[in-house]
């Protein structure tokens, strides 16, 4: 069985220590991912989201990922498991966000989503589409930080 993963790179204009806490702390993930999030900011620290519908994509129904941390590297890395409660046999699989300054003031931000396994099925392209979504409004929300 082959393992996929979804992979997006974007540079941002502001620095990773900006980027890092917009993808760590509570307050800002939600300015820019979920309605609500739970993010415990160390290794073993447990994760929660919670995407609520508005009818439109990439959310078009209620989303509730949990998972739990399982490398954080203040200003370079942050990983974690991802496993929807509400989507039944979703594999185990994990979401790493590697910064690396390129510049001043200036990151690449590499998301890759990993673990999908057998042949791309909508559950994976309804993923491609939301990291793409997800991605623009983090660098719009870094931006103006």
């Amino acid at each position: 069985m082959s393992e996929l993963e979804i992979r997006k790179t974007i540079e941002i204009n502001a620095s990773p220590e900006v980027i890092f806490r917009a993808l760590s702390i509570q307050e800002e993930i939600t300015q820019w991912f979920p309605d609500q999030a739970i993010l415990e900011p160390k290794v073993g620290g447990k994760i929660k989201f919670t995407f609520f519908s508005k009818g439109a994509k990439p959310v078009d129904r209620d989303f509730f990922p949990e998972g739990e941390i399982i490398e954080f590297v203040p200003n370079k890395k942050l990983s974690y498991t991802w496993t929807p409660q509400d989507i039944p046999d979703f594999p185990r699989t994990i979401v790493t966000w590697s910064l690396e300054q390129i510049g001043q003031n200036k990151t690449r931000v590499t998301m890759i989503h990993s673990g999908f396994t057998g042949k791309p099925h909508e559950l994976f392209k309804e993923h491609s589409y939301g990291w793409d979504y997800f991605a623009n409004r983090l660098a719009e929300y870094c931006k103006k930080k």
